[in-house]
């Protein structure tokens, strides 16, 4: 009967959790584990609509770009970018590709277009100009448009 008495003291010095604390626990891991699944869901959310404003952008680029080029007659591709002669204020405009942007430069002056460019390439296929971009998001678009036969005599 000692040695009963002696365990029985011995346990009662121990703490342990109650179960209400089991359940609190329990209750509150529950809410952790539901906020990062949505938090997960609302990721890949965000990431698709990401995706598709970059889209948008250039869409918005290239009605710009045939805008500013309207009056424009292609002269050459060189390299990263493309010369066009604007026959109204008699002077050339670059389309260029600069550190992630692609801009317009005309007398001096610094128009950026689009941002967030990874990498350009400017092509010359017939009497078209293809323009091929690769955003940062890995997201590759083309734009094609004819440059006039008049602009090649």
């Amino acid at each position: 009967m000692v040695m009963k008495d002696l365990y029985l003291r011995k346990n009662s010095n121990h703490t342990g959790f109650t179960l209400i604390e089991c359940i609190l626990a329990l209750f509150i891991l529950g809410i952790i584990c539901l906020l990062f699944s949505a938090l997960v869901k609302n990721t890949a959310v965000v990431s698709r609509i990401l995706k598709s404003e970059k889209e948008k952008e250039w869409h918005v680029f290239v009605i710009q770009l045939e805008n500013e080029l309207l009056d424009c007659e292609y002269k050459e591709i060189q390299g990263n970018k493309i010369i066009y002669r604007n026959p109204k204020k008699d002077r050339d405009i670059w389309i260029e590709y600069k550190r992630g942007k692609i801009v317009k430069v005309e007398n001096g002056g610094y128009q950026p277009l689009l941002i967030g460019v990874h990498h350009v390439t400017f092509q010359k296929e017939g009497y078209f100009v293809v323009i091929t971009a690769i955003f940062e998001n890995e997201k590759e678009y083309t734009a094609k448009w004819e440059i006039g036969r008049k602009s090649e005599e």
